[in-house]
């Protein structure tokens, strides 16, 4: 009659487990590195998209005139403190 080493086999498991919840916690981390990576470059992109329109608005009146037509009609009433800001700077 063999004999099952129950002992070690439930050891072997609560290791296993141990092992993928610590990859799962790396995995996880990664995850949340790369999603602020990417929203650092986001924030940085529309940062530098905003920077050269605002630049080439100041070069060109037609251009301002179209640009502070689409940001009157892009925001919304959500964004009140945005309106504010910028109707302050002369955007409306």
């Amino acid at each position: 009659m063999k004999r099952i080493n129950v002992t070690n086999e439930n050891g072997k498991v609560e290791a296993m487990r141990r092992r993928f919840a610590a990859y799962k916690a790396k995995l996880d981390q990664a995850v949340v590195r790369d999603q602020k990576a990417k929203a650092k470059l986001l924030k940085r992109e529309f940062a530098d998209v905003g920077e050269t329109l605002c630049r080439f608005a100041a070069t060109s009146p037609e251009f301002q005139g179209a640009l502070k037509q689409m940001v009157a009609a892009a925001i919304t009433v959500a964004d009140e403190p945005t309106r504010k800001f910028l109707s302050g700077r002369g955007w409306f």
